[in-house]
């Protein structure tokens, strides 16, 4: 499916994250670059067999500092979790949003003004989780992403409580 033809409203952007979508093949092993651990996997829509990339990232200096996101295409970060996080590249701590856990959501309007990987919707969600374990469900049930308990079994501890 040409993902290009589907978004077209901010509906089809939430349909598209919310889909039900199951794993092609098991996630990469974590790696470890730049300080950072980065795993990464592609997830399918059972609806239309819509490709969507994930990518899960976290700081090994500050745990705290974590990102979750969802690709589709290639060209569109639909949904991105993250966790507390330090300053932007240029040093600066500009946005407020970076001292709490947040989602950012693509809309429309990022896609029309050339932001379709660099959402700039901003959602607290304080109380939704407090670590990457917790974000990591948080986001396989916003994103729809069936059967992580597979690939992820360290979360089936977290999901008894």
């Amino acid at each position: 499916m040409n993902p290009e033809w589907i978004l077209t409203a901010d509906d089809d952007i939430t349909h598209a994250i919310r889909c039900r979508k199951i794993f092609k093949s098991a996630p990469s092993k974590t790696v470890e670059k730049n300080r950072n651990s980065d795993r990464r996997f592609d997830v399918y829509s059972q609806e239309d067999g819509s490709c969507f990339s994930v990518f899960i990232t976290q700081s090994l200096r500050k745990p705290e500092e974590f990102s979750c996101g969802l690709i589709l295409g290639g060209h569109y970060l639909l949904f991105r979790v993250n966790g507390f996080h330090g300053p932007t590249r240029a040093g600066k701590y500009p946005a407020e949003h970076h001292a709490y856990p947040h989602t950012h959501i693509l809309t429309m309007v990022d896609i029309n003004n050339g932001r379709a990987l660099h959402p700039s919707s901003i959602q607290d969600t304080t109380g939704k989780y407090f670590d990457i374990r917790t974000a990591q469900l948080f986001f396989f049930e916003e994103c729809g992403i069936i059967g992580f308990e597979d690939h992820f079994p360290e979360l089936l501890q977290v999901m008894l409580f």
